[in-house]
């Protein structure tokens, strides 16, 4: 799985805390990003279109690029819109003291364009962690000190959250990991899968390689025929068109992080040649390396 965790540095994090007095119910928008919150006290109904999940003390959440979502203690309670709470954090406090509070943590993790599919391709609709299911696991003592931090007003308080963030949400991948029976296709199942994940791990090791399908039938020790079958139904994807995906995704990193010339970038994609590469990046992105560059750097 580390080739999926060198993907996992945001290039932003922003989080907040939120206090909120009962009735309350809040409108999040649509987002390009992957969004997380954790209940730090009291409970309340999350709902995305036919998905709901009840939340409680400690439960920590995630959802990739999700549509408009809300949350609420009450179904009678009309939402305000999270932007007028963002202005006015008072907004949902109301003037009886005697109503119980909800507080929970909410933030974005916010990913460089070349990785931003592959992680909205290893997460479920909804990551939901409950805090009793794992009180004794690592992910557990993770939101545990999330819990600490995010309450304490300790020194280096913001930093600490950042980089306890970083390790929960690569916890939360394998965390959803060990649910393979439930899992949807994609990065993440074939990782899990004992036979596919000896072929993923070769052409990650050397995306560049000339493979066929045979080759990576060897490595996962299967029949040709068996394996494209299998690859295709665990990842969703064939052998060959879900290497050809990685290496854009690498030529993509290579282009926006890199001063490399672009023969190198080529190289890194498994192209022998600038024009190659050129013409298999424009067909799978709809422009050229150049201009990539142009829109990543503007």
């Amino acid at each position: 799985m580390s080739q999926v965790i060198s993907l996992l540095r945001p290039r932003e994090l922003s989080w907040r805390m939120i206090a909120v007095r009962e009735p309350w119910a809040i409108r999040f928008p649509a987002v390009g990003a992957v969004v997380f919150g954790q209940m730090i006290e009291g409970t309340c109904t999350l709902e995305r279109g036919q998905i709901k999940r009840e939340l409680q003390p400690g439960d920590f959440m995630m959802m990739a690029r999700p549509p408009e979502w809300t949350m609420r203690s009450g179904p009678q309670v009309e939402p305000v819109g999270f932007k007028v709470l963002f202005a006015d954090p008072n907004a949902l406090q109301g003037e009886d003291c005697s109503k119980p509070v909800a507080r929970f943590l909410a933030g974005h993790f916010l990913f460089a364009e070349p990785n931003a599919d592959q992680i909205a391709g290893l997460l479920s609709p909804i990551v939901h962690v409950r805090a009793a299911d794992v009180a004794a696991k690592r992910l557990g003592r993770l939101l545990s000190l999330l819990d600490d931090e995010a309450t304490a007003d300790r020194p280096g308080r913001s930093l600490a959250l950042d980089r306890l963030l970083e390790v929960i949400l690569v916890e939360s991948l394998r965390h959803r990991a060990n649910q393979v029976e439930s899992m949807r296709p994609g990065l993440l199942a074939g990782l899990t899968d004992p036979r596919i994940s000896r072929a993923l791990r070769a052409l990650h090791l050397e995306p560049s390689r000339h493979w066929t399908v045979a080759e990576l039938a060897r490595e996962a020790h299967m029949s040709r025929a068996g394996f494209a079958a299998r690859f295709a139904d665990v990842v969703g994807n064939s052998p060959i068109g879900y290497l050809s995906a990685w290496r854009m995704s690498l030529a993509k990193v290579a282009l926006v992080s890199s001063k490399q010339p672009m023969i190198e970038v080529a190289n890194v994609a498994g192209y022998g040649s600038v024009s190659a590469f050129s013409t298999a990046f424009k067909r799978a992105t709809g422009i050229s390396p150049t201009a990539y560059c142009q829109m990543a750097v503007g």
